[in-house]
């Protein structure tokens, strides 16, 4: 909800936003909200299980390399 209270606040109208998170679970969520509150151009994000962002940190350097692509 944070982020949600920033993006009502700020023009990002023709902007473009990358969404990624980490989590345990919940993924990405909220991407059409996004797009729509925001008015931006919201790319395919990244959700990547914060357990593997710690603990095997060279898949999730694979995972982020290839959505960066």
């Amino acid at each position: 909800m944070p982020m949600f209270t920033f993006f009502e606040k700020y023009n990002l109208k023709g902007k473009t936003i990358h969404p990624f998170v980490t989590h345990e679970g919940s993924g990405l969520s909220g991407v059409a909200r996004l797009k729509k509150v925001t008015g931006a151009n919201v790319t395919p994000g990244l959700a990547i299980y914060g357990h593997v962002a710690q603990n095997e940190r060279d898949k999730a350097q694979k995972e982020v390399d290839k959505w960066v692509k």
